[in-house]
């Protein structure tokens, strides 16, 4: 799941506004350079219900995502074995397999019904929203409690469509941010907050006990005994769960919906991604497991232009922060924009809207360690900083998304498996380049394209 002109947003910022005013575009372009840095250096910490308020305190409080310090350090300790490169690259062989279910199974989803996609006919038309959101969550559910039953995916489906519903308050704020005001004048958000906690921690109940009287240890279990051992708490446990999975599900589905859309309109990205499958379809683990193959920088590319959040969660530092000369307060709110990162940046050259893989062929995250201490509008981009500060895909530094592996897995090898089986088009090609807003019951804006898939002959 943020602009260059507008790289910092201030809770309090009054005393100083007119200082990044009057010295214009340079002082926040210059301010863009060092705020990577800054964050990734481990000073800063995020507001608490990242200012949210009371819904997302009972919601989300005490999820490992909004914690810092070491509150943060001891749940990333419990719940990362699990989400590691390495316990990642171990699961593909599963992840190829579903992925390659999934494709077959695809013309269930067609619009108009399965007649509409019988065998007989070449092609269908399916919504890329609708058909792609189940896939990527339920294998993502399946990291945490191993193999899950019909019945388990379906119940796990109803409490995340409850929980999917909340979002419309505490993305709105207003009221939902007291108590007080929550209570008197939206009784049933409340009550659906409630009922969600109590049906969220009854579901995970469930699961542990059918795990262990089948001897089995999913990492649900690991976590269940750090709660029973009491190096975690039962607000803090369900609600990272909640983070992982029921907060994810926009993002994992913005991700994917935006990866499918971009290749489907892009004709020689498509091409290219066909005769990789091609040459590696003896050995797709490997395939998926790389980060320097087109599937991969394809990826990436999509994230750059279609990143799922536009700002990062606020954050602030104790102490006096200084970006050349301009003196930042302790605990001044700082959210970094991620347009201005990814696309507003000279970094990616004058086409930096466009999709296109190939523009990260040759640009290596150790190609420089040293970002130069100079840098002039006016004389454009004569630096080449590394990757890391000019691309936010999975977060920065140590607080990177704990399941960036796990997640890009699933995605790749869900576009492998499309793309080597149907010829993919987006009906409405617009689409692809229109900037798709979120509703209320979102906080990421996902495609809501509708593809035309025909039938090819595939390699895998």
């Amino acid at each position: 799941m943020f602009t260059l002109i507008t790289v910092v947003s201030l809770v309090s910022f009054a005393s100083f506004y007119s200082l990044l005013y009057f010295r214009g575009k340079w002082i926040l372009e210059t301010i863009l350079s060092l705020t990577l840095p800054w964050i990734n250096s481990g000073v800063l910490r995020a507001a608490p219900n990242v200012n949210l308020g009371w819904f997302v305190e009972k919601l989300l409080g005490q999820a490992m995502g909004l914690l810092y310090g070491p509150d943060w350090k001891r749940l990333r300790k419990i719940f990362d074995p699990a989400f590691t490169h390495a316990a990642a690259v171990t699961r593909i062989d599963g992840v190829v397999s579903a992925a390659r279910q999934y494709v077959e199974e695809l013309p269930q989803m067609a619009l108009g019904g399965p007649r509409q996609a019988s065998h007989d006919q070449a092609s269908y038309s399916i919504p890329v929203q609708k058909a792609f959101t189940k896939f990527s969550y339920f294998l993502t559910a399946k990291t945490i409690y191993g193999p899950m039953t019909r019945e388990e995916e379906t119940e796990l489906w109803q409490v995340t469509e409850k929980r999917v519903m909340l979002n419309q308050y505490w993305v709105g704020g207003g009221i939902y941010r007291f108590e007080t005001t929550a209570r008197l004048h939206d009784k049933l958000a409340v009550q659906r907050l409630e009922e969600f906690i109590h049906e969220w921690h009854d579901y995970n109940v469930r699961i542990v006990d059918v795990r262990r009287r089948r001897g089995e240890s999913p990492p649900i279990i690991t976590y269940w005994e750090e709660l029973e051992a009491g190096n975690i708490s039962s607000t803090e446990l369900l609600q990272t769960l909640d983070e992982l999975l029921m907060l994810n599900l926009d993002v994992i589905t913005h991700v994917t919906t935006w990866f499918i859309t971009l290749m489907a309109t892009h004709e020689q990205a498509t091409n290219e991604l066909r005769e990789e499958i091609a040459t590696y379809k003896d050995d797709l683990n490997q395939y998926l497991a790389s980060t320097s193959t087109h599937l991969h920088r394809s990826f990436l590319e999509s994230m750059r232009i279609r990143p799922f959040a536009i700002f990062t969660i606020g954050e602030s530092s104790s102490s006096v922060k200084n970006f050349h000369g301009v003196l930042v307060k302790p605990n001044t709110q700082v959210l970094v924009d991620v347009l201005a990162i990814n696309v507003r940046n000279p970094f990616w050259g004058p086409n930096s809207e466009a999709f296109d893989p190939g523009r990260l062929k040759n640009i290596k995250p150790s190609d420089v360690r040293k970002i130069s201490a100079s840098f002039s509008y006016n004389k454009g981009a004569n630096f080449m900083p590394q990757l890391r500060y000019n691309l936010h895909s999975f977060g920065i530094g140590s607080r990177k998304c704990m399941g960036q592996f796990v997640a890009g897995h699933i995605v790749k090898s869900l576009v492998v498996h499309l793309f080597d089986r149907y010829d993919v088009q987006s009906i409405d090609e617009n689409k692809a380049n229109a900037s798709a807003s979120a509703g209320m019951g979102s906080w990421t804006p996902k495609s809501d394209a509708v593809l035309r898939l025909t039938r090819r002959d595939g390699v895998l």
